[in-house]
């Protein structure tokens, strides 16, 4: 029972320790990362904390302790960005690539009503969120950018999703592609 009643008050004091801290560091956080990731830093240091609780030591600055976990945290999330930024624009410039040598092997052939009925049915296997997403890209023509805005999510998600969408498209028409 006494354990119990130290764990409320634990954590009574915890959220006001959060609620005290939270805001500032997803604004300081935001100096470096979109709002979203921001805040998943700062719920992860929090969540960190709380995991450690048994062995938590409260100093008389914890603010700068704070700052200084965000301003780490956000470091090791763009290193980890670029890293991924440089594998997917590899990848996506391949999958480009790959594309212009298969038109570039299918240039003679004419597409008609089979083929063009093929692709969208196969644009329409894909999930929901990713057809939208692809429709936007490929088939209205709209920039990464406006479609992360417009349904509010980050850009790399965007490129992601068509990223998958060309991969499925690709192994699900290659066999028809080739027969025809």
């Amino acid at each position: 029972m006494k354990k119990q009643k130290e764990e409320t008050i634990f954590t009574e004091h915890f959220r006001a320790f959060y609620l005290q801290h939270a805001g500032e560091l997803i604004f300081f956080a935001r100096k470096f990362v979109d709002i979203y990731t921001a805040e998943d830093i700062v719920h992860d240091i929090f969540l960190k904390i709380w995991d450690k609780r048994s062995t938590i030591i409260v100093e008389e600055n914890v603010r700068n302790y704070l700052l200084s976990a965000v301003q780490h945290a956000c470091y090791d999330h763009l290193k980890h960005q670029q890293i991924q930024d440089t594998f997917m624009n590899k990848v996506v410039q391949q999958l480009k690539l790959d594309e212009l040598k298969q038109n570039e092997s299918i240039k003679d052939h004419w597409w008609d009503k089979e083929k063009i009925e093929a692709v969208y049915a196969s644009i329409e296997k894909l999930p929901s969120k990713r057809r939208d997403i692809f429709k936007k890209a490929y088939l209205e023509g709209q920039k990464h950018t406006d479609i992360a805005e417009e349904l509010d999510i980050s850009v790399r998600t965007v490129e992601t999703h068509v990223y998958k969408a060309l991969k499925f498209l690709r192994n699900s028409l290659i066999t028809f592609l080739l027969l025809v």
